[in-house]
C-alpha cells in the first residue's frame, strides 16, 4: 500500500507543478535549488462519510455527511497544532459511484485544529481501486485561508473496505470509512 500511495503522491506532484524538471547545473544542483519543508504532519487520522441516498452507478442528488479526525500532529513553523477535526454536510448534484474514482474537484473544506483556528482548503482528488475492496484517495491542494495559509496539502486516505460493486446494487453504497494522513509543506 506504500508504494501505491507514493505512486499516487507522485502523480500529484506532477499534476500540480511541484516537480521541477530543470536540468541540473555542474555539481547536480538544479538552477533553482527550492527547499521544501513539512509544516505539519499528522500520521494518525480516520474519516467516515454517509450517502442519503446511497450511491449508485447512476448520477442523483446525494446527500454527503462525512466527519474526519486528525492526531499525533508535529508541527515544524509556526504555533504547535496536534490535532484537527473536519466535517462536511452538503448535498451534490448528479453524483454517482463514478465520481469516487479518477480526478475530481473537492468542495472547499475547512480543518478546525485544537487550538481552535481553522484552515480553508482548495484540493483535487486522485482515487485508485487497488486490491479488492482497497481504495486509495490522495487530495492535493492549497491552504487557502486561516492557519497555515499558503502552504501546500496533501491528504491520503485508505478506505480499506470499500464495496464499489454495491453502487450496482439495488442497496447502493452507503457509508465508507477509512484511515487518513496530512502534511503540509511549504516551499522557502
Amino acid at each position: 500500500m506504500r508504494e501505491i500511495a507514493s505512486c499516487l503522491m507522485g502523480l500529484l506532484l506532477l499534476v500540480s507543478g511541484q516537480v521541477s524538471a530543470e536540468p541540473s547545473v555542474e555539481g547536480g544542483a538544479s538552477s533553482r535549488e527550492v527547499l521544501t519543508l513539512a509544516v505539519v504532519t499528522c500520521p494518525v487520522g480516520g474519516v467516515q462519510i454517509r450517502y442519503n441516498p446511497p450511491l449508485r452507478d447512476t448520477p442523483q442528488d446525494v446527500r454527503i455527511q462525512g466527519e474526519g479526525v486528525f492526531s499525533n500532529c508535529v508541527t515544524v513553523l509556526g504555533e504547535r497544532v496536534t490535532s484537527g477535526t473536519t466535517g462536511t454536510d452538503g448535498v451534490r448534484q448528479g453524483y454517482s459511484c463514478a465520481d469516487l474514482l479518477g480526478i475530481v474537484p473537492v468542495p472547499a473544506g475547512q480543518l478546525v485544529w485544537n487550538t481552535g483556528e481553522v484552515s480553508t482548503f482548495r484540493l483535487t482528488q486522485i482515487s485508485a481501486r487497488v486490491d479488492g475492496p482497497l481504495l486509495v484517495v490522495v487530495q492535493s491542494g492549497t491552504v487557502l485561508s486561516g492557519k497555515f495559509e499558503g502552504a501546500q496539502a496533501v491528504n491520503t486516505i485508505a478506505f480499506a473496505a470499500t464495496d464499489l460493486d454495491a453502487c450496482r446494487s439495488p442497496e447502493g453504497l452507503p457509508r465508507m470509512s477509512g484511515n487518513q494522513t496530512l502534511v503540509l509543506t511549504k516551499l522557502l
